[in-house]
């Protein structure tokens, strides 16, 4: 009897607490919901392929210069960019082929900055010597850049051959064979974009025109690749770090921190400035040098100028706009496009605010790329022969052993600067192939901060420099005198003929 008043008990109790939640108004929850709720990630934006024969016009692109969606203030997880349309027989090719390039280079191991302009130069050399066939006025670097001979089997008719075609197979060949390092999900990437683009002709080419045109650009990409193998450069992703190079001790001398480079036992491509240039200028003795004579003593020019990278460092501080400003150019390996690439995407970046056609593309990108990976092999060889002393170096020693840059110094001698000749570079180039006021929206370091807007080539080029001074890791003599190495290459690049 008691085990069954014990269960009609228990009945009762259920049966009252369900009446009683029932007639209960529901809590508010209204506050709940406000502090649960996350930012809206920025949506993916679809990309199409427009089929017409015409460049874009600049008037139709106008969202690009003064976007809606712009990010405002802080780093998103996703870049942000004007949603548009990719036409591949234009520009739009090889822009879109350089997006996932730059995407390469931050994933593949292996890709310092050195070995990004190397690359990012035969990549499109290759593609302008593709699109040879179908443009008559146009005529080979062959025998202009060093070593490089075009042989008699290339000159083809223009007859049953598509440029694009060729130009796409050419790059997709290449990648493949110089991002061989790269993460297996990227590469299904560059297959897919090959593929793609490949669909995309054969609905309106014939398949003779599709197999002559593919077939042609596979060829000029093994002449190239070949080439490529004698530069001292070749594979060199494999090991960017001489382990066995003994760097010079003295007073004056670089020396690598430890604390940036626990996992380093030796310096980045100390031989790199033996390799060879594309142009046989830039392979001669190029007349820079320190114009501020190494002290420690505090009167000094040289401890003067250390002086002001350890004064500049005290307001490159949280929310600051030098903070950003080195942040956004400090394009070490790794997650980045590196310096080179950087430079690259300023003109993916102009061309995708206004198009143009695919043989004045490669011009630009083989001028431009030539002239930045020269840069790297004559300032590598300024740096090991200078071999001068990091400011991280020079101001514990001397000035506060405390003391920390707001980035990480690399493992390679201070003068000249890398960044300022190679920033130079582009703007050398650029200006005289495009123009001194063109302006542009620079999306590549969206996860530093807000995208940045220039005037000019060189108003980016300046704010490249100064940023390695803000960031503590150069002199003001280092990229002054990197932007006159700059200076140098860029104006021997532009030697360069590429009409009859």
């Amino acid at each position: 009897m008691r085990k069954i008043l014990s269960l009609l008990f228990v009945l009762f109790s259920i049966s009252f607490c369900l009446a009683q939640s029932t007639s209960t108004p529901a809590k508010n929850t209204s506050h709940q919901s406000i502090s649960t709720t996350t930012k809206e990630k920025p949506k993916v934006l679809s990309e199409k392929v427009i089929k017409t024969e015409k460049d874009a016009k600049a008037d139709e692109l106008e969202e690009a210069i003064i976007p809606e969606n712009t990010q405002i203030g802080n780093p998103t997880p996703n870049k942000v960019e004007p949603t548009r349309s990719y036409d591949y027989s234009n520009s739009d090719l090889l822009v879109k082929w350089h997006e996932l390039i730059f995407e390469l280079i931050e994933q593949t191991q292996g890709y310092s900055p050195n070995v990004a302009s190397r690359n990012l130069a035969y990549i499109n050399l290759a593609a302008y010597e593709a699109i040879l066939p179908a443009n008559l006025g146009n005529i080979s670097l062959s025998e202009q850049l060093q070593e490089f001979h075009r042989p008699d089997s290339l000159n083809i008719d223009g007859r049953f051959f598509n440029p694009a075609v060729a130009l796409n197979s050419a790059v997709f060949k290449l990648v493949d064979k110089l991002f061989i390092s790269a993460p297996y999900i990227w590469m299904e990437k560059v297959y897919a974009l090959n593929d793609s683009v490949n669909v995309h002709f054969s609905r309106q080419l014939s398949p003779d025109a599709m197999k002559k045109s593919k077939l042609y650009g596979a060829k000029i990409a093994y002449w190239i690749y070949e080439y490529s193998k004698n530069d001292g450069g070749h594979q060199s992703f494999m090991r960017t770090y001489a382990m066995g190079y003994k760097l010079p001790i003295c007073e004056s001398c670089f020396e690598i921190n430890r604390v940036a480079d626990l996992e380093n036992t030796g310096p980045l491509h100390p031989r790199w400035g033996e390799n060879r240039t594309f142009l046989a200028k830039n392979q001669e003795e190029i007349n820079i040098k320190p114009k501020v004579e190494f002290s420690i003593y505090p009167n000094s020019p040289f401890y003067k100028m250390a002086q002001e990278v350890y004064d500049i460092s005290k307001q490159v501080v949280p929310n600051s706009e030098k903070l950003q400003i080195a942040n956004f150019w400090d394009d070490a390996a790794t997650f980045t496009y590196t310096a080179p690439g950087h430079s690259i995407s300023i003109l993916t970046q102009v061309l995708k605010q206004k198009p143009i056609n695919l043989i004045s593309a490669t011009e630009l990108y083989s001028n431009l790329a030539i002239a930045i990976s020269d840069a790297f092999i004559v300032t590598w060889r300024l740096k090991y022969q200078f071999n001068l002393i990091r400011p991280i170096a020079y101001i514990k020693k001397y000035i506060d052993n405390q003391w920390e840059p707001a980035l990480l110094t690399p493992p390679f001698p201070e003068f000249p600067s890398g960044h300022s000749a190679q920033s130079s570079t582009m703007a050398t180039v650029l200006t005289s192939k495009i123009g001194d006021k063109v302006s542009f929206i620079d999306y590549s370091k969206y996860f530093v901060g807000p995208p940045k807007s220039f005037t000019s080539f060189w108003s980016a080029a300046k704010e490249c420099s100064i940023s390695r001074v803000y960031g503590g890791i150069h002199f003001r003599d280092g990229i002054e005198q990197g932007e006159e190495v700059g200076k140098i290459v860029g104006k021997n690049a532009l030697s360069l003929r590429y009409k009859k």
